[in-house]
């Protein structure tokens, strides 16, 4: 019953979509999906079929949004710099409702696949955690934190509630001449 065909592959996923939606509605369910992922030795033989198959059937529930993890990205970590967001690209042919994007993108990279339509809105994971400001330093174009991955995923607060907001920046490099 799961496995093998894309059908039997996609099937667990579409059954606890359909359950979450029977009891929530579909406006308030959201699926992530990572196209192309490989984590922990796991991948699909065929993950352009597989996940052009998940799009489609998802379009059935009338979800919240479709969260596409771009594969240039390989846990936290670019791994392909500069690729554009391929997968919400192709995937944005199959799925009707909104698509969030994320994995690796800039400010500019971001605005780009939004004007282009290949997604309805840009997820940022590593520039947040930099930036707790990231929104107004995007819309001012002003210059981000550098972000530290060895301190993601870790037990205290250094590199999660640390990173300055831009005036406390700015402040601080004044204060300092």
């Amino acid at each position: 019953m799961y496995g093998g065909s894309i059908e039997n592959r996609s099937r667990l996923l579409l059954q606890v979509v359909e359950a979450l939606v029977s009891v929530w509605g579909g406006n308030r369910v959201a699926v992530r999906i990572a196209p192309g992922g490989r984590w922990n030795g796991m991948s699909d033989s065929d993950p352009e079929t597989l996940f052009d198959y998940v799009a489609k059937e998802l379009n059935r529930f009338g979800l919240a949004y479709l969260h596409i993890i771009e594969p240039r990205v390989g846990g936290n970590v670019v791994v392909a710099e500069g690729q554009y967001a391929i997968a919400s690209a192709r995937l944005r042919k199959k799925f009707k409702g909104k698509i969030i994007a994320a994995g690796g993108f800039e400010p500019g990279t971001a605005e780009e696949v939004v004007e282009k339509g290949d997604a309805d809105l840009i997820a940022f994971g590593r520039h947040f955690l930099a930036n707790p400001d990231l929104p107004k330093r995007i819309r001012l174009g002003l210059p981000l934190n550098a972000y530290d991955r060895n301190t993601f995923y870790t037990f205290d607060a250094q590199g999660y509630t640390d990173y300055p907001f831009y005036e406390q920046r700015s402040e601080s490099v004044t204060s300092a001449v």
